[in-house]
């Protein structure tokens, strides 16, 4: 009489007794791979040496294995090796531009993945648990692409990451012609006659979006010491203030989609050498 070990996947593992202290040890015949396979459900027989291979005098126990996972696979991306987005420049800041996602193939911890970004930029920042790429800071007459890498991280140990994805944003730049100020006025042109030929930029705002928080910022590279005045509407009704050397549009009050889902704004920019333009802003409240 012997023992045996049977079911299915029974061919994996050997079957041993100690020679002293009598032990019925299970070892391994081949590697595990817990993403084939992550349970076994094993029996150990009594059988006579002439035995069918699954006949068995009766058992003796029934046997579970259950397979742990190691961190044997690195992070993979669902999308291609690059990426090219042409962003608007007065996109509206903390708005997701893209969204990148990888997979991984272990469990538990090992499956856990943070996305990192590298270089550092200024413009955009990767949240760390969603991949999710935000507009950080203005780009507003960036006269250049941002370009940089993100990488997926697991959790496990030693930690794996996967092969970079490099992302290029291009600022596609707002025109906005100007005209003289002094010239204008000459004609007999009031500034709020100058709008028909000004140029008109289109927002998305978030009502979510918190009182204090910049959603975007006028303040393009190509001026030089520009002052902006909000025209319309007048400050104590507008829901937006905006700054008068940054040009930074900032939420006033709260947001309400149901009572005003379209805000109107026109703003007046002039440099230092009397060079005017009026630009009307349309908040999309969403």
């Amino acid at each position: 009489m012997h023992l045996k070990l049977y079911g299915n996947g029974s061919e994996d593992f050997r079957l041993f007794i100690h020679h002293k202290r009598g032990n019925i040890l299970l070892k391994t015949s081949r590697v595990l791979d817990r993403e084939a396979r992550s349970e076994y459900l094993l029996s150990v027989g009594l059988c006579c040496q002439t035995c069918g291979s699954e006949s068995v005098v009766f058992d003796v126990a029934s046997v579970k294995v259950d397979v742990l996972d190691t961190n044997d696979h690195e992070p993979t991306f669902r999308s291609a090796d690059t990426v090219h987005i042409t962003l608007h420049d007065t996109t509206a800041l903390r708005s997701v531009v893209y969204r990148l996602e990888a997979v991984d193939a272990d469990s538990g911890k090992n499956a856990e993945l943070t996305y990192i970004s590298k270089p550092k930029n200024g413009s955009f920042y990767v949240v760390p648990k969603t991949g999710e790429v935000l507009l950080v800071d203005s780009i507003l007459g960036l006269p250049f692409k941002v370009q940089f890498c993100v990488y997926a991280r697991d959790h496990g140990w030693p930690p794996l990451t996967s092969k970079g994805v490099l992302v290029t944003i291009a600022p596609q730049r707002w025109a906005m012609r100007s005209v003289e100020f002094w010239g204008s006025r000459k004609s007999g042109r009031s500034p709020r006659a100058l709008l028909d030929a000004d140029t008109l930029i289109s927002l998305n705002v978030s009502e979510d979006a918190s009182i204090g928080s910049v959603i975007t910022s006028l303040s393009p590279t190509r001026f030089q010491s520009a002052a902006y005045e909000l025209i319309y509407p007048e400050s104590e009704r507008s829901p937006v203030t905006v700054g008068r050397d940054s040009g930074d549009i900032t939420i006033a009050r709260r947001l309400d989609r149901e009572t005003e889902p379209l805000v109107e704004l026109t703003v007046k920019i002039q440099d230092k050498r009397g060079v005017l333009s009026i630009l009307l802003l349309i908040l999309h409240l969403n």
